[in-house]
């Protein structure tokens, strides 16, 4: 965005994704959506089928959802087993919700404060402020998956490798790696194809503006990293969905 022949700080959602992607991409997030319904509906169909509880479990049911939720924000039980495993979860945790609650504010700024106002607070130091705290967070959960595919198959832990694990581990421990790395690699595409390369106020995103910079020093252009962006693009989106 450029005002006054200065350029705000800001990015275009769905920038170079035209109309028609940008409709496919809704699609397949309702049927991912539905997908996920039908799958939590089976689950909890087969809950039911299950024999009584002896225990009451549902007594006092406000508490042990406090409890539940300060155990698993905190991973207090991780950390008494094992403090690696216990950072490593925790990162993972924090940096997803981070990039998730990130995305639902990109959503809500979108399809429902500019529409109402015509303006947008994805803007100035919000954009900011936004993008050190997406790269930050962004940076500790790759860290943590990066532990986790350590553990998993260089350290080999025996807990990784029971009878209860599959080829779908392997796959979602890769896929979410591949959506963090990939988020780097579209926002530092996105930096130095934007306006005509890497503004200074990029530097906030302190991860994606470094490979930026590895990228124009190797001699990326802003018009082949505008080609490419999409492919970029879809790869990640197809990941996270």
């Amino acid at each position: 965005m450029v005002q006054d022949g200065e350029i705000t700080p800001t990015r275009e959602t769905f920038w170079q994704i035209s109309q028609l992607e940008e409709a496919v991409f809704y699609f397949l997030t309702a049927v991912t959506l539905l997908v996920l319904g039908v799958g939590l509906y089976q689950r909890f169909a087969r809950y039911t089928q299950g024999r009584a509880d002896p225990f009451p479990r549902l007594d006092d049911v406000g508490a042990r959802i406090r409890e539940a939720t300060r155990i698993a924000a905190s991973n207090e039980k991780q950390f008494d087993r094992d403090l690696v495993g216990g950072m490593m979860h925790a990162f993972i945790l924090w940096g997803f919700l981070t990039l998730f609650i990130g995305t639902t504010i990109l959503a809500i700024d979108k399809y429902a404060y500019k529409p109402l106002t015509n303006e947008s607070f994805y803007v100035g130091d919000f954009f900011l402020s936004y993008s050190f705290v997406m790269d930050l967070m962004g940076l500790l959960f790759v860290c943590g998956i990066s532990v986790a595919i350590y553990r998993r198959y260089v350290v080999r832990n025996e807990r990784l490798w029971g009878k209860h694990t599959g080829y779908e581990d392997d796959l979602f421990v890769w896929a979410l790696f591949g959506l963090g790395v990939g988020g780097f690699l579209l926002e530092s595409m996105r930096i130095v194809s934007w306006q005509g390369g890497p503004q200074s106020f990029e530097q906030v995103s302190f991860v994606s503006y470094f490979l930026a910079t590895v990228w124009t020093t190797a001699g990326l252009s802003a018009e082949t990293a505008t080609d490419i962006y999409p492919v970029f693009w879809w790869s990640h989106s197809i990941l996270a969905l």
